[in-house]
């Protein structure tokens, strides 16, 4: 597959979900932990330095932000969990946001869960997991920051990430670094909905 993002526009950002845009094309959604490299992952693999906001702290974003590609599919950043420094009423209403998302739109291609390869997915990466898989929501799991771990490490923690998650993956765990932009293209083809 010659894969190209010719086209990236930002079309808005969802605070409540009367807001979203018309469901007439797929969307794929990402999601992570405030601190996996998200937004960089995502600038990355639309060729755009500074598209999506990296913020200095994480739960930068707050909101489900809507990036229409090549005019055919929506990628759509989903406000990180995990260590967000906002009150806890915020927090809940990021989190029955991005619920009522994943929950009832039809369009929704899959979602891509992006994990720090240097760690273990814990509890609250699992429950991620365990959420879309009850959904039958289809899901890729990305280790990013590869950059960051040697070669000869990283067989092993692959498999210990894999060992952690069984049942919820049928492939092996896509390898990517937003820093160097290894993986990024077998991702983008992975991720890619069918028929476009």
């Amino acid at each position: 597959m010659d894969l190209r993002i010719t086209d990236t526009l930002f079309v808005k950002s969802v605070f409540d979900l009367s807001q979203l845009p018309p469901a007439t094309l797929p969307e794929v959604a990402f999601a992570g932990r405030s601190n996996v490299g998200k937004s960089s992952l995502l600038n990355r693999l639309m060729g755009r330095q500074k598209m999506v906001k990296v913020g200095s702290r994480p739960g930068f974003t707050q909101s489900l932000n809507f990036f229409l590609i090549n005019g055919s599919v929506y990628f759509v950043d989903l406000p990180g969990y995990g260590f967000a420094r906002a009150p806890k009423h915020i927090q809940y209403k990021w989190h029955r946001l991005v619920e009522g998302y994943i929950e009832t739109r039809e369009v929704l291609n899959s979602v891509v869960c992006i994990f720090d390869m240097r760690r273990i997915p814990d509890k609250m990466d699992l429950g991620l997991l365990e959420y879309l898989h009850a959904l039958k929501r289809p899901a890729w799991i990305v280790l990013n920051k590869a950059d960051k771990i040697s070669q000869p490490k990283r067989q092993r923690q692959i498999q210990a990430i894999s060992q952690k998650i069984p049942g919820f993956i049928n492939k092996i765990p896509l390898i990517v670094s937003a820093r160097t932009g290894e993986g990024v293209r077998p991702l983008l083809e992975a991720i890619w909905p069918q028929g476009l």
